[in-house]
């Protein structure tokens, strides 16, 4: 009976091995969700919130620094070593109970360029909330940094996010080309080898062993990351105009990549502290903004190249003359010929607008923004991307270039954004800037943020446009006109930038920023032939600044150009009193003191640029020539036969040495010398002068 109870017994079954799997999994699963809790409870962040996967930066200075006064009251202000890229701006550190607290970050159109804060769209913003909604208090805090692309505003936010924010307002992606860097490293990991660490980023787990493992080491973990300043250093401050960039369609793809994963880290961040991001899509000038810096296409060849550039070059011509309908039959074949060329298709945009075939110009003139080999504006991509990283980030978008080509097509026709709305390349007018600060405004209505009483929906807007005007005086117009001149003169743009300047001046011809929109506006005067209406404009740089040599010398040197020498020479004489190294000028001046007969002077000169530069033979040539007229006989034979032995062919040398023989009385020598003179040059009527006189004299 035992046995048979013993055999009857049913065999424990044994768990398939995809069971033990699933439990093994669950309890990973488990353990590492209770383990990102605990790190979560420490405050261990997530390196995806608080490093960039492509690039790392030095260790800076933050933006804001604590400040507290007498009485105890505490609250953060701009760092005095970062008033050069940002506005000064200052907050409470502890956010009042029921205060919406908003940072507007981007680069100088957020800043407020060409002017300051006060009348950017973050000043505007600031006055609405403050005049729509009386229930709640608003701070606008103005982080907008000159220069600053979507990678350092991401670092930004990293410091905002501690702030106690509600709302991160992006205007990103002018600024992304400008500082030099490399994804190669980057780039050589396979997608998805990128795809798993970016995820693995974001846990606390994995990012408390990385920051482990950098402890252990020293902080010497390897990194394939392109090191960035701790402030930024565009390419631009380190070179005359766009000469550094060259066309490079990789590294662009690179950048939007970049660009794309910034704003999805930003908005990362912002959720991480219970923020709400707004992306804002960023336009640009298109029909007044030629390119920086132009390539031709690089699979075409030379043939077709030469073809175009000939084609653009009559086309360009026919456009000046009013002829628009010949202009585009010749920049519309360029354009085919050369489709990658930004300054062929701009000039061709330029035709198609002219004959009011505005679709057409539109196409090229984003053809043109998007093959500029030196890329200050945001390329066209860009606005796309942004919508998206929005739309799946759960922010909110605004795109802005939408609601300026809706205004530009009410108040020209067409929907080609440019002048009056744009001051430059990017940067808006004040009132612009007015019209961008009401989008973000019925955004926040939207959002259910703001609750704008009936009395401002009915004349509020008025009031702070009132407000908001005054704030901009006519010096500080003309400030900021000015600095817009020195910039597109910078970027080789010296008819644009004369039109700004004299813009400028009309506003404000008494500042020392009024000195270099007077040479400009003079330089393009003269440009045009016109250099005695180039003269006032010298003259104020001149009187804003009488210590400016450079000053003296353009003015010295189109007093020269119109026939007034003695003016000239007496600004030339007063740039070598300020200058004494610069030959140039003391070129100039000797040849006046020269043709003015003053000769010992221009001697005095002559031997200075000798002695500078002895291969100079024309100065050397000048010198003993002035040595002769100032009778000084014994040096001016030694230096004509030294040139002379340098170069036998010299005319002049001989001459020299035969006049000075006729001086002398050693008429045979002169006689010698004046027909070795006149061989070498025959139309040389001083030695066929010298010639005849003394052969007419001898029987």
């Amino acid at each position: 009976m035992g046995m048979d109870k013993g055999m009857n017994k049913s065999p424990t079954p044994k768990k398939k091995p995809w069971i033990n799997a699933l439990v093994a999994m669950g309890s990973l699963v488990i353990s590492i969700t209770v383990l990102e809790g605990v790190l979560a409870l420490a405050g261990v962040r997530p390196l995806s919130l608080s490093e960039d996967p492509y690039v790392g930066f030095a260790t800076g200075q933050p933006l804001f620094i604590k400040k507290t006064d007498v009485e105890g009251r505490a609250w953060y202000e701009t760092n005095p070593v970062k008033l050069t890229h940002f506005n000064l701006q200052s907050f409470p550190i502890k956010k009042a109970a029921g205060t919406y607290r908003i940072f507007t970050l981007g680069g100088s159109t957020t800043y407020g360029h060409p002017y300051r804060d006060p009348t950017s769209y973050s000043g505007w913003l600031r006055e609405i909330l403050t005049e729509a909604d009386s229930s709640r208090k608003f701070e606008v805090i103005n982080c907008g940094g000159i220069s600053y692309a979507s990678y350092r505003e991401a670092q930004l936010v990293e410091e905002l996010s501690h702030y106690e924010p509600d709302l991160f307002v992006i205007y990103s992606g002018h600024n992304e080309f400008l500082e030099e860097r490399t994804y190669r490293k980057t780039r050589e990991l396979p997608a998805w080898m990128r795809e798993a660490s970016a995820m693995m980023d974001r846990t606390r787990t994995y990012s408390a062993m990385r920051r482990a493992l950098r402890s252990f080491s020293g902080g010497k973990e390897k990194s394939n990351k392109t090191q960035m300043a701790a402030e930024e250093t565009n390419i631009l401050e380190h070179t005359i105009g766009p000469t550094s960039y060259t066309r490079d369609d990789e590294l662009k793809k690179q950048v939007m990549e970049h660009y794309d994963l910034s704003l999805r880290r930003i908005a990362r961040i912002a959720h991480s502290t219970g923020a709400t991001t707004l992306f804002l899509s960023t336009p640009s000038s298109e029909k007044d903004c030629s390119p920086f810096k132009s390539e031709s296409t690089p699979s075409i060849s030379q043939t077709q190249r030469d073809s175009a550039a000939q084609l653009l070059k009559q086309g360009v011509a026919q456009l000046e003359n009013t002829d628009a309908k010949g202009a585009w039959a010749k920049l519309n074949e360029a354009a085919n010929l050369d489709p990658r060329n930004a300054e062929v298709l701009y000039e061709a945009g330029r035709a198609a607008l002219a004959l009011q075939n505005y679709p057409e110009a539109k196409i090229l003139f984003r053809k043109a923004l998007d093959e500029d080999i030196c890329p200050l504006r945001a390329l066209t991509p860009l606005r796309e991307i942004t919508r998206v990283a929005a739309l799946e980030t759960k922010s909110h978008y605004m795109d802005f270039v939408d609601i300026m080509e809706k205004k530009t097509q009410r108040d020209q026709g067409h929907n080609i954004l440019g002048e009056p709305d744009f001051l430059d390349h990017v940067h808006l007018n004040v009132e612009d800037y007015g019209i961008l600060a009401h989008g973000i405004f019925d955004e926040l209505v939207r959002m259910n943020v703001v609750h704008p009483s009936a009395s401002f929906t009915q004349n509020g807007m008025a009031q702070v446009h009132t407000k908001i005007m005054a704030r901009l005086t006519p010096s500080e117009e003309g400030l900021g006109l000015h600095n817009i001149a020195k910039v597109l003169n910078w970027a080789g743009k010296r008819e644009d930038a004369a039109r700004i300047a004299l813009r400028g001046l009309a506003k404000d011809s008494a500042s020392l920023e009024a000195i270099w929109s007077s040479l400009f506006v003079g330089a393009s005067l003269e440009r045009h032939g016109k250099s005695p209406e180039a003269i006032p404009h010298y003259r104020r740089a001149l009187r804003l600044d009488s210590n400016n040599a450079e000053t003296r010398r353009i003015l010295g040197e189109a007093l020269t150009r119109t026939g007034d020498t003695l003016g000239a020479e007496y600004q030339l004489s007063a740039t070598l009193q300020l200058d004494p190294d610069n030959m140039e000028v003391r070129g100039w001046l000797a040849h006046l003191e020269f043709n003015h007969k003053q000769y010992a002077e221009a001697a005095r000169d002559f031997r200075v640029l000798v002695t500078a530069f002895p291969q100079n033979m024309n100065a050397a040539g000048m010198l003993a020539a002035s040595l002769v007229e100032a009778g000084q006989f014994d040096e001016a034979e030694t230096r004509f036969q030294s040139l002379v032995q340098k170069n036998p062919g010299d005319a002049n040398a001989w001459f020299g040495l035969g006049y000075i023989a006729e001086k002398r009385g050693r008429l045979q020598d002169a006689i010698q010398d004046y027909a070795r003179a006149s061989q070498l040059d025959p139309n040389f009527v001083g030695a066929q002068k010298g010639l005849g006189r003394l052969l007419g004299g001898i029987k």
